[in-house]
């Protein structure tokens, strides 16, 4: 029988001693509204007629999917989605109530949230705004191959189609054949540097699809995704690039006609807006021509993926962090040129002109002599083919390209019609209807993508800088002092690694809560200084709010970098974490401990050992160490590679999620160590109602377990599988079935599903 059951025979004389002299002193139980609910969420999620040493992940959460139905919105409902919903609700009410006494940026977002929730109003103006944005863009109002009036010669048709994208760019934000942006330079965090390659921003707005926002870890340049959406305009957020559907031979063509569809409907839709149906061609020929464009648009967005797809070079990672090209922009042009010239092209001076014409909106003046720009040499063959293409292809065909790429991500901010026929191709290529979230909420997630230290004003208190955020910093220091005895007791590493890795871990930079400055109002009015926005246009608003952070990355060009916040403050993360379980030592430590132990590790995972205290691509572990770390990681590969889910009839990428793997299992084991240090300081801490006879420890571990808690569909589980993540109630079972304090804690026996014979262990 499991020692958590109470009934181990072995130790019942020492335990009822123990029992005995306890019960001499009264039970400090807290009971205050925080206990209560913490103890009542735990309590139902729970299912305690399972063997925790058999299956921890249904012991904690067994119940979870019971008390926390998924909403129809969600293809997976988890505990950070439940968090969010709330933060979001919270942000809704705030932004609904009356702006009395308030900084200027809190109105603005109000203003910004009228605009979005005025759906009457978006009606009304239909796609005017739009064609008013295309136009100030050199785009017609319908693309010019539909040939509406029947009269256009296709020979002599011009277009410029790099003015058309530096344009979008600089008015959008918007990648369109060109990717582009302001990193900081790998080699020297402290600048920054320009880089160059396939589209990664392609698009600039607010996603209404409120779906799961998975952590995402630091990525350089050097790992650029090559995942896009096969024709992306149905999951707005291209953000999170994944494949849309699981393409196979047999739904290939159901598809694309779904695509072609809803190409060819958003088209005519503003050839009616444009023209008042005043064209010359019959209703069919129209049709005709529009899904013939809509044909073409196609095959042309499959030719530009597989051009992406296609320069994705099998490269080692050592190869490609060792290898940093870095070109002039004269460099970069004459091997375009080549490539141009050897597939029959047309060459055209491409690369200084775009530069020229991004920076010609900011304070910069690039020297091209001394300006070099970063390109991996996948991104440099994407933009050498990409030019051949284009040199190839018609003008019109060009613009029509174009031009769908920029109207279908902003046509779901416009009118409920464009709405609809969004949401159907969506529900149509998953084969089933995706409840719509309230518009309200929607509202509130996009005004806080837009504007979130202004929306951060409204969840902000005085008592978190006084309060909470001094028992965040030490439980900072609590879990780096841990990670540092880990370190010391770690084999594989050599001794001025360990030092190496010591000044790291003091040298850490922390974000805590919220920034120092938020409720400073001219701090924040300066933050958001040359933003101007209206209740009445919504489009407008969001464009005007991008412009302005194009216009201040561009200008941040010559500063040094100041290592600003990288996420707004109303991201669930571990702050809320924290605000959930402020209560108990053992579930803050469980869950927010974790969390920070899981970001802390992150730092000196495979990927963290490339960049040293400072931030740097420079070696700091001696190769002795990295080939140690190698090695040991293949357990690691091999223990989540054997994870089977059934319902897939598949198992992990132990490969693809060994990162995220490692950083969970350090987490849990820093936190733990941070929690005994806690303890040993502060004393025990009062009990949890309900839950009396858990020790601290076994607390712990339930407030981690619980922080997994999910229900899935089977669409979001498949999904699941490409991401670096590993399922969420394996990321339970992996990390502390390599725990010996948790089998300990718990009594497992030996081989035991969760005390297994062999673990995986790094720090």
């Amino acid at each position: 029988m499991n020692a958590w059951s109470g009934n181990n025979s072995d130790a019942m004389g020492p335990t009822v001693t123990h029992v005995k002299q306890k019960r001499s002193k009264p039970i400090r139980i807290c009971e205050s509204k925080q206990c209560l609910r913490s103890a009542a969420n735990l309590a139902l999620s729970m299912d305690k007629s399972v063997d925790p040493c058999n299956d921890f992940y249904q012991y904690v959460c067994g119940n979870w999917p019971k008390e926390h139905p998924r909403p129809d919105a969600y293809s997976s409902y988890d505990w950070f989605n439940d968090k969010q919903r709330k933060v979001f609700a919270t942000i809704r009410d705030f932004l609904a109530k009356n702006a009395t006494n308030e900084p200027k940026p809190v109105k603005q977002a109000k203003d910004i949230y009228s605009a979005c929730i005025d759906t009457e109003e978006l009606d009304k103006r239909g796609l005017k705004p739009v064609i008013k944005i295309l136009e100030s863009l050199g785009l017609p109002a319908y693309p010019t191959v539909i040939n509406v009036t029947d009269d256009i010669d296709y020979s002599t048709y011009k277009f410029n189609w790099l003015e058309a994208v530096i344009k979008i760019k600089t008015l959008l934000g918007m990648d369109v054949l060109i990717g582009f942006d302001i990193f900081t330079d790998p080699k020297n965090s402290s600048v920054y540097r320009l880089v160059m390659g396939s589209p990664e921003a392609t698009n600039p707005f607010p996603s209404f699809l409120i779906e799961k926002k998975r952590h995402v870890g630091r990525k350089s340049i050097l790992l650029r995704k090559k995942e896009k959406h096969k024709n992306a305009p149905f999951v707005i957020d291209n953000k999170n690039k994944k494949k849309n559907v699981d393409n196979n031979n047999d739904d290939e063509e159901k598809t694309a006609h779904i695509y072609k569809l809803f190409y060819a409907e958003m088209m005519k839709l503003f050839v009616v807006e444009a023209t008042a149906k005043n064209f010359s061609l019959t209703e069919v020929e129209l049709d005709q021509n529009i899904f013939l464009s809509a044909n073409e648009y196609y095959n042309m967005n499959e030719d530009m993926y597989e051009l992406e797809d296609d320069v994705n070079v099998t490269t080692s990672d050592d190869e490609i962090y060792i290898n940093i090209p870095e070109y002039t922009v004269e460099e970069i042009q004459e091997h375009t040129d080549m490539i141009v010239q050897d597939n029959d092209g047309v060459k055209m001076d491409i690369w200084k002109e775009y530069l020229e014409g991004i920076f010609k909106i900011s304070n910069v003046e690039l020297d091209f002599k001394k300006d070099l720009i970063l390109v991996s040499d996948p991104d440099l063959k994407y933009m050498s083919l990409m030019a051949a293409y284009v040199s190839k292809a018609s003008p019109v065909s060009i613009e029509l390209y174009i031009w769908i790429k920029v109207v279908e991500v902003m046509a779901v901010h416009t009118t409920t019609e464009l709405r609809l026929l969004f949401q159907r191709s969506y529900d149509a290529l998953r084969s089933r209807e995706l409840s719509i979230t309230p518009r309200s909420l929607q509202c509130a997630s996009a005004t806080n993508d837009m504007m979130g230290m202004a929306v951060s004003y409204a969840i902000a208190d005085s008592h978190f800088f006084s309060d909470t955020k001094p028992k965040i910093e030490v439980m900072l220091h609590e879990m780096k002092n841990a990670l540092a005895r880990l370190v010391g007791k770690a084999k594989w590493m050599d001794d001025n690694t360990k030092l190496a890795t010591y000044q790291k871990i003091i040298d850490m930079k922390s974000f805590v809560g919220f920034p120092d400055w938020l409720l400073h109002v001219d701090s924040l009015e300066k933050y958001y200084e040359g933003i101007e926005v209206s209740p009445k246009t919504h489009l407008e608003n969001m464009i005007k709010i991008i412009q302005v952070k194009i216009r201040k990355a561009l200008n941040k060009f010559r500063t040094g970098n100041e290592f600003a916040w990288a996420t707004d403050p109303t991201e669930v993360n571990a702050y809320h974490t924290f605000q959930e379980n402020t209560i108990s030592d053992s579930l803050n430590y469980g869950a927010l401990g974790s969390v920070l132990g899981h970001e802390i590790t992150h730092g000196f995972d495979d990927f963290g050992r490339r960049f040293d205290k400072n931030g740097n691509l420079l070696p700091w572990w001696s190769n002795d160490t990295i080939q140690s770390f190698v090695n040991m990681t293949q357990c690691f590969v091999d223990q989540y590679s054997n994870f089977y889910i059934p319902e897939l009839g598949e198992h992990v990428d132990g490969k693809k999620t060994l990162g995220e793997n490692i950083a969970d299992n350090g987490g849990v084991r820093e936190s733990f160590g941070a929690l005994k240090e806690h303890l040993q300081k502060y004393g025990p801490e009062q009990k949890l109602p309900g839950f009396e006879e858990f020790t601290p420890e076994q607390l712990f571990f339930i407030s981690y377990g619980n922080l997994w808690c999910e229900v899935s569909t089977k669409e979001s589980l498949k999904s699941g599988l490409s991401d670096e993540h590993s399922p969420q109630h394996l990321r339970a079972r992996g990390a502390l079935q390599n725990n010996a304090d948790f089998s300990r804690i718990w009594k497992c026996p030996p081989d035991s599903p969760m005390n297994p014979t062999k673990r995986c262990i790094i720090y």
